[in-house]
């Protein structure tokens, strides 16, 4: 976490309006493993993630969930795609995800569930490098990766205004940065950019073999125009004064 300062005198610093997620809610402990809750994280879930998915009754409760005694229905999985819904403004949150994993651990192929809701899924705080290590990471990932403090510091350094015999004050703008979500969208960008040159490989590999099948086509039917005309055979009647026919 890496925090920037910024002072302004008797001028009160604008800043967007978020809401702010209620930092209690949303995680929870079991026996020195903290989880945190898919339905308030959703928006930090991204393609490639480990989770816990829940397998459960569809019914039970956040209490259900959370109880030590159903740890046996909370499946380890992998987030194979995330559809995203548009919030307010640029924000976006997960509607549904695509997940797989082994209903048995004796399983050799996957399997793959689609259109997940974010409430049966927790993440395990720390567990991959794609996930937030700490609880202020993981809240701050919910603000987008940044959230500015505004502290109002009345007559801070004991100065007064002469002209008004009045204390001055400041505000100063305390910004904490995620350094992991710095680091995680990053790697996202990568991914977009690694999977954005693929596509566009395939397409011209798609273009080039389209052209030479064209070619081969080509070539097949002016090989036929060929072979259809009998070369020898209107030589020899060139020979013997006769007319070819063609």
């Amino acid at each position: 976490i890496k925090s920037a300062k910024a002072s302004s005198a008797f001028t009160q610093i604008p800043t967007e309006t978020k809401t702010v997620p209620d930092v209690n809610a949303g995680h929870y402990n079991i026996e020195g493993t903290s989880y945190l809750d898919g339905s308030i994280y959703a928006p930090i879930l991204e393609e490639g993630m480990p989770i816990q998915l829940w397998v459960g009754d569809s019914n039970a409760s956040d209490g259900e969930k959370r109880d030590l005694r159903s740890f046996n229905y909370w499946k380890i999985a992998l987030l194979a795609k995330v559809v995203k819904k548009r919030k307010s403004g640029n924000e976006q949150e997960a509607s549904s995800c695509h997940v797989s994993y082994l209903q048995n651990s004796d399983d050799d192929d996957e399997t793959l569930e689609s259109n997940v809701s974010p409430s049966r899924i927790r993440l395990v705080l720390g567990s991959d490098p794609l996930l937030p290590s700490t609880l202020e990471e993981a809240h701050l990932a919910l603000l987008g990766g940044e959230q500015t403090i505004q502290v109002d510091d009345t007559n801070a350094d004991g100065i007064v205004d002469e002209n008004t015999g009045l204390s001055t004050w400041s505000t100063t703008a305390i910004r904490k940065i995620s350094s992991h979500y710095e680091q995680n969208q990053e790697r996202k960008r990568k991914r977009e950019h690694e999977k954005e040159l693929a596509e566009y490989k395939e397409k011209k590999e798609k273009e080039i073999k389209a052209r030479m099948m064209e070619e081969a086509k080509y070539a097949n039917a002016h090989d036929s125009a060929l072979g259809a005309y009998d070369v020898w055979s209107s030589a020899t009647s060139a020979v013997e004064g006769k007319t070819a026919a063609y």
